[in-house]
C-alpha cells in the first residue's frame, strides 16, 4: 500500500509486477483494487502495474470536493512522472476511460500507448438525459441499496459514510458536461490507441461513441466483442487480457508502432502483401514479400536498428506451373475460406512448402497470395516457367474443353474457358496439347482458338467476347470462383478481360481503384461497380447502356440485370447502390 501527494491530493495506489509501466484507471464510484484486482496480476507477469484510486475515491483524498476528468488526468500524468517514468501505458474503463482519453489528449508526453474502454469523447444527448436519473442518490438508496452499501464500503472509511451521495452528484455533474473533444482534437493524437466497447454496451454503443473515437484518432484500433455489455474486462477477463497483451506487443514501443503504421499505410492488404516484422532489442526480424518492404521497415526504425534479419520471401521463392484444371487457393491450409482459384498453366511463385501437401504461393496472374495443394503444382525454374507460357499458341474457347490422355480413352479433365495451352499437333478433329509436366492431352480442335486469331480489346473483340461470356448464364455463383464450374462477380470480370489479353486485379474493390474512370454512358465491356458505406462489394460487365451481365450470389449465379425500369430484369436494389464505372479495354 502506497501513498503519494499529487496536486494537493493524497493519492493511494497499488503496484504489481515488473517491466514497462501500465496505469489502470477505474470506473465511476469504484476503486483501483475493486475494478482491477482480477486483471492486474495477469498483466503483471509481463509489466509493472500501477493501480491508483482516483482522487475522491477509495483511500485517495478529495481536498477540494471536486470531480473532473481533467483534474484526474493531471493526477495520472503527475503520478507517472513522480514514480520516475518518462511514459506509461494508460488504460481506463468507463469514466476511467474518459480520464485515459483526457490524459492522451492533454498530456500526450507521458503516454506510451493508450486503451480507452467504454468511453466517450463528447457528451451526447442520451447521456444528458439518462445520467441524472441513474446517479440520483435518492433513487439509488430506494432501488439499488446494494450499490449504495458497496459505495459506503469502498469510500466511507476515508470520506465518511454519507460521502457516496456527494460522489454520485459530483460524478453526474461531470459526466453530463465533459469531455468535449471534436474530430479535429482526436486527429491530433499520435500515440497508439486501442478503443474497446462491448457490442451490448448501451451506455455507449447506441451513440457509437467508441467508433467515433477510433475513426478519428489516426491508426486507432477498435474492438467490440459480440454480446458483451459495459464491463468487458469483467465479463471476458481472459480474452480481454490477451487482447491488451497483443496490442502492447505490436504497438507498445515506438519502433513497433512505427512498423505497424508503415504496414497500415503501405502494406495492409494481405491479399497481395506480406509484412510480418518485429523489432526487439535492436534487431529487426520477420518476413516480408518484397525486398523493398524490408528496406522500408529498416528505415522506419533506423535510429534504433543494430541488426536486420528480415527475410524477403520472393528472394528465395521457387517457380511452378499449375497442373490441375482448376486449383482452389485458400486463406489458410485446411480452411473453408476460398480466396480465388488458379488454372491450368498459371505461373506461381512458391513462398513456403509444408510436408502436408500445402504450399503458400503468389499468383503471377494478379499477385494474389494464398495456399494451394502442393500436388497441384509442377516445380520448375523461372526460365522454364516463362518458356512454357510463351510457347502457348492457343486458348480454350469452349466453356469446358473435354480432354483425354495419350494412352487412354478415359476423360482426364475439363479445361476451363480462357486457359492458354500449347498445341503441338492436330489429328483429324483433335489437337494434342502439351501440359506443364510434359504430359499430353487431346481435345477437340474446335475447342481451341489459335492465339493469332485472339480477340482484340476493340469494339469488335469486346462484342465477340461478351457473346462467349453470355454462354455462362446460369453457371452457379462460387465465392472465389474463376471458371465455368462457378464464378464470383470479380472472377467473371477478370475472366472476360483475360480472354482479351488484359490483366486486371482480382477483387472488385481492386478493380475499381485500378480502372480508368468513365463519366459517360457505359459502353460494352465497361465494369459497373456497386457498394455500401464506401465499400465496393460487387462488379458487373456492361453490355452497353443500361444492361449488364454478372455473377450474383444468393443462389442466383450468372445472370442479366438492367438499370432500365421498364426492363423485365430491372434491379432497383443494384441501381440504389451503384457507385461508378471503370474501363480497362
Amino acid at each position: 500500500m502506497s501513498y503519494i501527494t499529487l496536486n494537493s491530493a493524497s493519492i493511494h495506489y497499488e503496484e504489481y509486477g515488473n517491466g514497462d509501466p501500465i496505469v489502470l484507471i477505474h470506473g465511476s464510484t469504484m476503486t483501483g483494487h475493486a475494478d482491477w484486482s482480477h486483471i492486474a496480476p495477469q498483466l503483471a507477469k509481463q509489466y509493472r502495474l500501477i493501480v491508483p484510486d482516483c482522487r475522491g475515491h477509495g483511500k485517495s483524498s478529495n481536498p477540494k470536493l471536486s470531480y473532473s476528468f481533467k483534474e484526474m488526468a493531471g493526477d495520472v500524468a503527475a503520478l507517472i512522472r513522480a514514480l520516475g517514468y518518462q511514459r506509461a501505458h494508460v488504460i481506463g474503463h468507463s469514466n476511467g476511460g474518459n480520464v485515459a482519453l483526457v490524459t492522451l489528449l492533454e498530456h500526450p508526453d507521458v503516454v506510451q500507448a493508450c486503451v480507452v474502454q467504454a468511453a466517450n469523447a463528447y457528451v451526447s444527448d442520451d447521456i444528458k438525459e439518462k445520467e441524472p436519473h441513474y446517479f440520483d442518490p435518492n433513487r439509488v438508496e430506494r432501488e439499488q441499496p446494494d450499490w449504495m452499501q458497496r459505495m459506503i464500503e469502498l469510500h466511507g472509511a476515508t470520506h465518511g459514510e454519507n460521502y457516496w451521495r456527494d460522489l454520485l452528484k459530483l460524478t453526474c455533474d461531470e459526466t453530463i458536461t465533459n469531455p468535449n473533444y471534436t474530430e479535429t482534437d482526436l486527429q491530433k493524437v499520435s500515440r497508439p490507441t486501442l478503443v474497446i466497447q462491448g457490442e451490448k454496451d448501451f451506455t455507449n454503443a447506441n451513440s457509437h461513441h467508441g467508433e467515433f473515437i477510433a475513426q478519428h484518432i489516426p491508426q486507432a484500433e477498435f474492438w467490440s466483442p459480440k454480446g458483451i455489455a459495459h464491463h468487458v474486462h469483467h465479463d471476458i477477463p481472459f480474452e480481454w487480457v490477451n487482447k491488451i497483451l497483443d496490442f502492447l506487443h505490436r504497438r507498445g514501443d515506438d519502433q513497433n508502432d512505427a512498423l505497424y503504421r508503415l504496414k497500415q499505410d503501405k502494406f495492409k492488404d494481405a491479399r497481395d502483401n506480406i509484412f510480418d516484422v518485429r523489432f526487439d532489442s535492436g534487431a529487426l526480424t520477420g518476413f516480408v514479400l518484397h525486398r523493398d518492404q524490408g528496406d522500408a521497415a529498416a528505415r522506419a526504425v533506423a535510429a534504433s536498428l543494430k541488426e536486420n534479419r528480415v527475410h524477403a520471401l520472393l528472394d528465395a521463392a521457387q517457380w511452378a506451373l499449375v497442373i490441375r484444371n482448376v486449383a482452389d487457393v485458400w486463406r489458410e491450409p485446411d480452411s473453408d475460406n476460398r480466396l480465388t482459384q488458379t488454372l491450368l498453366g498459371d505461373a506461381v511463385q512458391i513462398l513456403e512448402m509444408r510436408e502436408d501437401n500445402w504450399a503458400r504461393v503468389r499468383l503471377e496472374r494478379d499477385g494474389y497470395l494464398g495456399w494451394v495443394r502442393s500436388s497441384s503444382l509442377y516445380r520448375c525454374g523461372e526460365a522454364d516457367t516463362r518458356a512454357y507460357q510463351e510457347s502457348a499458341n492457343a486458348v480454350v474457347v469452349a466453356e469446358l474443353a473435354h480432354a483425354v490422355g495419350d494412352e487412354s480413352s478415359l476423360r482426364v479433365g475439363k479445361i476451363p474457358f480462357g486457359v492458354r495451352v500449347k498445341a503441338i499437333k492436330t489429328q483429324n478433329d483433335q489437337s494434342a496439347i502439351r501440359l506443364p509436366n510434359n504430359h499430353t492431352w487431346w481435345v477437340k480442335s474446335d475447342d481451341l482458338l489459335p492465339l493469332e486469331r485472339q480477340h482484340h480489346p476493340d469494339a469488335k473483340g469486346i462484342e465477340a467476347t461478351l457473346t462467349l461470356m453470355k454462354r455462362f448464364i446460369g453457371v452457379p455463383y462460387l465465392w472465389g470462383g474463376l471458371s465455368p464450374f462457378g464464378f464470383d462477380c470479380s472472377g467473371f470480370s477478370q475472366t472476360f478481360h483475360a480472354f482479351l489479353g488484359i490483366s486486371i486485379p482480382r477483387d472488385a474493390d481492386q478493380q475499381y481503384r485500378a480502372g480508368k474512370v468513365v463519366e459517360e454512358t457505359p459502353r460494352a465491356g465497361d465494369l459497373l461497380f456497386f457498394g455500401v458505406g464506401g465499400h465496393i462489394t460487387h462488379v458487373t460487365l456492361s453490355l452497353g447502356g443500361d444492361d449488364f451481365i454478372h455473377a450474383l450470389g444468393g443462389g442466383v449465379g450468372v445472370t442479366y440485370n438492367s438499370f432500365d425500369t421498364k426492363s423485365p430484369v430491372f434491379s432497383e436494389r443494384l441501381k440504389n447502390i451503384f457507385v461508378g464505372v471503370r474501363r480497362f479495354a
